[in-house]
């Protein structure tokens, strides 16, 4: 399940979530080699930087609120910070400045910055406690097709922001066959039919607005989701710009 960080663990665990890697298009590669191919105590890892081609590999430290340059002073050298957010008063380009000339760092990521990684549910005994909760996004999506599955993701990726039904239907159509053979109304009832659902996973808002439930995490239920479609139907799941195609403007 994917929660907001609470430590330096947890942000390596979320950096190492295809959700986390699809939005950086930052991978995890492995530990970092000597030249003689003997693993290194630090920096943290290698990562490959898929942001611009040719994709390279770069030494890449972790810290989660970071007090300074002094919270890395014994890491070596390495290409690429990634942290949850700074000290209160703390610039980005002063600690990036800083760890420049330190550790020879070129680049500073601060996920807590990024609002897909801030609008995460915080880790907490009453997010935990939902967890069962979203099984039954699972329970009721393993029921149907893919182009539903696809939708329903879609919809739980975007949230808190809304949807374009007919976007959506258009997009549903233009990706899966089966859809553009439906009628019209057919079409649309591949999504609106988890407004009936119980509990019910589309909210109506207004006009051709719809969104996700305000009910269930819609984190965890998108991470559930986006296995589901890989594993049950072997195919991706919805990127952000699929997502783009069918946000309310």
């Amino acid at each position: 399940m994917i929660f907001r960080p609470s430590d330096e663990m947890s942000l390596r665990h979320l950096f190492s979530t295809s959700y986390a890697q699809e939005i950086l298009r930052l991978s995890y590669v492995g530990p970092v080699l000597n030249p003689a191919g003997v693993i290194e105590s630090r920096p943290d890892c290698i990562i490959l930087d898929q942001r611009e081609s040719p994709f390279r590999p770069l030494r890449c430290e972790f810290k989660f609120i970071p007090l300074g340059k002094e919270d890395f002073a014994h890491n070596g050298m390495f290409d690429i910070a990634i942290i949850w957010n700074l000290q209160k008063g703390q610039t980005r380009d002063q600690l990036l400045n800083d760890l420049l000339q330190q550790n020879q760092c070129a680049d500073l990521i601060i996920l807590g910055t990024i609002k897909a990684f801030r609008d995460l549910p915080v880790y907490t005994p009453e997010s935990i406690a939902k967890l069962g909760s979203a099984d039954v996004v699972r329970e009721l999506a393993i029921k149907t097709d893919i182009a539903s599955v696809f939708g329903l993701c879609m919809a739980a990726r975007l949230f808190p922001a809304n949807f374009n039904m007919r976007r959506m239907v258009d997009f549903l159509s233009g990706r899966f066959p089966q859809v553009k053979k439906m009628q019209p109304q057919g079409r649309t009832n591949i999504i609106s039919k988890f407004l009936q659902t119980k509990p019910p996973l589309i909210t109506y808002m207004h006009g051709k607005e719809y969104r996700w439930t305000s009910e269930i995490d819609n984190a965890i239920a998108a991470a559930k989701l986006m296995k589901l479609i890989t594993e049950n139907f072997g195919v991706q799941g919805p990127t952000n710009d699929d997502l783009e195609e069918i946000r309310q403007q």
